[in-house]
């Protein structure tokens, strides 16, 4: 099949995929909760590279940080420490605002 025989509206929503996950696996919705902290992180900085047109060598350079860090951060499956986010925000201009509560962390919107 080649991909122009691919149709868009037979694909499921990234909704519908998690919803199959978790009832298959009961495991799975508390990794996802787990790494939702990251995953948001993640979504943040691979948005800002896209944006500045920059690869992840040059973030590293900007930050400090080493290249594998940065690919560590973009893959959203560890949160990543305050020291690390102080670094970004510093070099970036980004800002990253947590909220803790009920046994989860996560970003709000500044």
């Amino acid at each position: 099949m080649e991909m122009r025989d691919v149709k868009l509206s037979g694909l499921k929503s990234a909704g519908e995929v998690i919803e199959e996950r978790r009832q298959a696996d009961a495991g799975f919705l508390d990794e996802w909760d787990r790494t939702a902290f990251a995953r948001e992180v993640a979504v943040t900085v691979v948005r800002y590279r896209a944006e500045q047109g920059i690869s992840q060598r040059r973030l590293a350079d900007l930050t400090g940080l080493q290249q594998p860090a940065i690919a560590r951060l973009e893959r959203g499956s560890e949160a990543p420490g305050l020291a690390t986010l102080a670094r970004l925000t510093r070099a970036t201009g980004l800002t990253f605002r947590l909220e803790i509560a009920n046994g989860s962390a996560g970003l709000v919107p500044a």
